[in-house]
């Protein structure tokens, strides 16, 4: 039986068909799936976007919205520097290291500087020394404010700094993270931050788990009964009744006024350059940007934070506080 004889068009649609799908295979091996993305390496650019939102927040006292809209994998020569500003990121784990790009558009990235300078956040042909400066601070501030949250959510010890902001591209990885963040400033202009990191930083989030040297106990007296654990579980009946005491103590200072103080550093000085200070002198803190503040409550450390805005007013948000009995004993002096 012959075969049937098929038409130029089919022919050519057959074709065509084919091609379709080999482009098809070629694109998702180029760029890959969710499936081939870290879930730890989502949930760290995830974090992220709530620090670039409310550091931009409190830095600009406006309601920024910041959207974290895509997490892709791309290759080194899918990413367009032209008209790009690029703040370069260090990612540091004790002897491992990464590094975070991010490109914003120039017209927006001289916005964001305009604001941080005190403007009303007009845009500019050309970016200068200090806008750049402007931008490598307001950064430093979204990675101190990142810092903190990657402690309290991530068990990998991370370190970041802001090495440089530039108008020069930079040289990649082959294989990236592209992460995307809708950035919107209300009556001012919208734009985006895209942030590309090399697919190593996968290797940051590892948690080692120690090695834990099993030894058998040597029990030299088998006959002897131990009972040390009964006595200090125990509470004897003088203790018991120092705790009740202690408690009728504290039930009497409760309304008593003490004074709480915020302190971002401090530094020592001379006395001959105390005098030589006036209007416009900066003093550089001995803290470094990405600690978070002491809170001081009767001249004594009792918790650590960070610095928030809340109805137009500055507060401090706490990240870390001294247990209930080591706050007590600090009251004392």
């Amino acid at each position: 039986m012959a075969a049937e004889e098929l038409s130029q068009d089919e022919i050519d649609s057959l074709l065509n068909g084919a091609d379709e799908t080999e482009d098809s295979d070629n694109k998702e091996e180029k760029t890959g799936g969710d499936d081939q993305i870290n879930k730890d390496t989502k949930g760290f650019f995830d974090l992220l976007n709530n620090s670039i939102e409310e550091v931009l927040k409190t830095a600009f006292s406006l309601e920024v919205v910041s959207k974290f809209t895509d997490l892709s994998i791309v290759n080194k020569d899918d990413v367009s520097f032209d008209n790009k500003v690029v703040v370069s990121v260090s990612v540091n784990k004790e002897d491992k290291q990464s590094s975070l790009s991010i490109l914003i558009d120039k017209r927006f990235a001289s916005i964001l500087s305009d604001l941080m300078l005190m403007g009303p956040g007009e845009a500019k042909d050309e970016l200068e020394s200090d806008d750049l400066d402007a931008l490598k601070e307001l950064f430093s501030q979204v990675f101190g404010h990142f810092s903190t949250a990657v402690k309290e959510n991530i068990p990998a010890p991370l370190s970041f700094e802001v090495k440089e902001v530039k108008l020069e591209p930079l040289e990649l990885d082959d294989n990236l993270y592209k992460a995307v963040y809708d950035i919107a400033l209300p009556n001012i202009e919208d734009g985006t931050f895209e942030i590309y990191s090399p697919k190593s930083i996968d290797e940051l989030f590892v948690v080692e788990q120690p090695e834990v040297e099993t030894q058998e106990e040597e029990i030299p007296f088998k006959d002897v009964e131990d009972v040390s654990v009964e006595k200090e579980t125990e509470p004897t009946t003088q203790q018991a009744a120092a705790t009740t005491e202690a408690v009728k103590n504290l039930d009497l200072i409760m309304d008593i006024d003490l004074e709480v103080k915020i302190r971002i550093g401090e530094k020592y000085m001379l006395i001959k350059d105390i005098l030589d200070l006036k209007d416009g002198s900066i003093i550089e803190l001995e803290k470094n940007i990405e600690e978070p503040m002491d809170i001081l409550v009767n001249g004594k450390i009792v918790a650590k934070g960070v610095v928030v805005v809340v109805g137009g007013r500055f507060g401090v948000k706490i990240t870390h506080i001294e247990t209930r009995e080591e706050r007590i004993k600090s009251l004392g002096g």
